[in-house]
């Protein structure tokens, strides 16, 4: 071979080794992060929209230069059931070599894909599924930056000693506070949640009441009520018992307040169902809506450019709470964890992460940041997290609560 051959053949060489280094440089200045939504089926209503939010807060991380000097890259995937979370999941870890995950909006697939990722021990953020029991199994790599139910539950007994008590012009201990519940898991888990909190209180829970969820007739349930006569009525349905409660109550003439939660009295179908008569009930649990312009400068400045490029992507709508809630959970890894970790090292995530303590008002959504350690019983959640809390007010589900991103405020009419 002559010295001309030898010489375009290292040429070359140096030529591939150049690419061959260049294209490792570029896979290595950016974040590769995973995410597993219900972009497809029956959950994708909310799924797109709390995906929406971790989309844009990429773009805003980004268009700000990154984190620490890198641009952050989302590996995607749809989960429209547990089964594809899981398998989602798996792909996401094996095949794109994922080590961190954010995830999943919805209780039933966070809890089907932080099985997988704990297993492979990799990072994964859950933004909104609530169920306690995503926390409740002691995972090491798995933080929830938004609110469980047994937080709601909790909150749900506080605002009645430390607000509606007051607007009646009464001592939270001399209020009568009954509480019914479907049978099911759902109603059974929030009503322990709130007696439990309602005994802590030392308030007087006058009455306890179960039914299944399938029942075509709940008076008799009302007439028990009726009987203890409850300034306020503790409601854990789902909207087609809230619908028949509401309904018998009205015409049983039971003068109580309601106060039930998102998965019945905050449904959109609730109000079609009672038009007028739902005004005044309160439902705890998801935000209806959020406003920004009582926030802290910071949390305030990066909420409004999120509210800001929502609308431009959306054909001018104003955010979602589901997506404020995605936007949140993304920023939090984006500009709190990541930061400190420098790494997308599983175990530099978690430690990252259980250092936080970040207080109220100074994160996101007024939320702070303060995950729950090892050994907690919620391991992982953040503490510092808030339910919300909303009212029908004319035909409207306003948010009352918390008040620093509240649109409305409580109204009470003492019957």
């Amino acid at each position: 071979m002559g010295k001309k051959q030898w010489a375009v053949i290292f040429s070359i060489a140096v030529m591939a080794v150049f690419f061959i280094t260049g294209a490792g440089h570029a896979a290595g200045g950016t974040w590769r992060i995973g995410t597993i939504y219900p972009l497809t089926g029956p959950l994708s209503k909310n799924g797109v929209k709390n995906f929406d939010g971790v989309k844009i807060a990429t773009q805003m991380i980004n268009d700000a230069g990154g984190v620490l000097g890198k641009k952050v890259v989302l590996v995607s995937a749809d989960a429209p059931n547990p089964q594809a979370a899981a398998s989602e999941a798996n792909r996401l870890i094996t095949n794109e070599k994922v080590t961190c995950i954010i995830g999943t909006q919805a209780s039933s697939l966070s809890l089907a894909a932080t099985v997988v990722a704990e297993k492979n021990k990799v990072f994964y953020i859950e933004t909104e599924g609530v169920s306690g029991l995503i926390t409740a199994r002691g995972f090491k790599y798995l933080f929830r930056t938004t609110f469980s139910s047994g937080m709601m539950s909790a909150q749900m007994v506080d605002y009645i000693a430390k607000v509606v008590a007051p607007k009646m012009g009464k001592k939270p201990y001399d209020l009568k506070i009954a509480v019914i519940h479907e049978d099911g898991g759902f109603g059974t888990a929030i009503s322990k949640g709130l007696k439990a909190r309602a005994e802590g209180l030392k308030l007087n829970i006058v009455s306890d009441l179960s039914y299944s969820a399938k029942a075509t007739d709940l008076s008799g349930l009302v007439l028990k009520l009726k009987q203890v006569k409850p300034d306020i009525v503790l409601a854990v349905q789902y909207i087609n018992d809230a619908i028949l409660f509401h309904r018998q109550a009205k015409e049983l003439r039971l003068k109580s307040i309601i106060m039930g939660t998102t998965a019945g009295q905050g449904n959109p179908d609730f109000v079609k169902a009672l038009g007028k008569d739902a005004d005044g009930v309160i439902a705890f649990g998801i935000p209806s809506e959020f406003s920004i312009k009582n926030l802290s400068s910071q949390p305030k400045t990066d909420a409004a450019e999120f509210v800001k490029r929502y609308k431009d992507s959306h054909n001018g709508a104003y955010p979602s709470p589901t997506s404020f809630v995605g936007f949140a959970g993304a920023w939090i890894l984006y500009k709190f964890i990541l930061p400190r970790a420098k790494s997308l090292d599983p175990e530099k995530l978690r430690e990252a992460a259980l250092s936080l303590d970040v207080p109220k008002g100074q994160g996101v959504l007024n939320w702070g940041i303060k995950f729950a350690g090892p050994g907690a019983k919620n391991a992982g959640q953040n503490l510092r997290a808030s339910a919300g809390i909303n009212q029908w007010q004319k035909g409207k589900l306003r948010l009352i609560w918390p008040k620093e991103v509240a649109t409305a405020d409580l109204i009470v009419k003492v019957k």
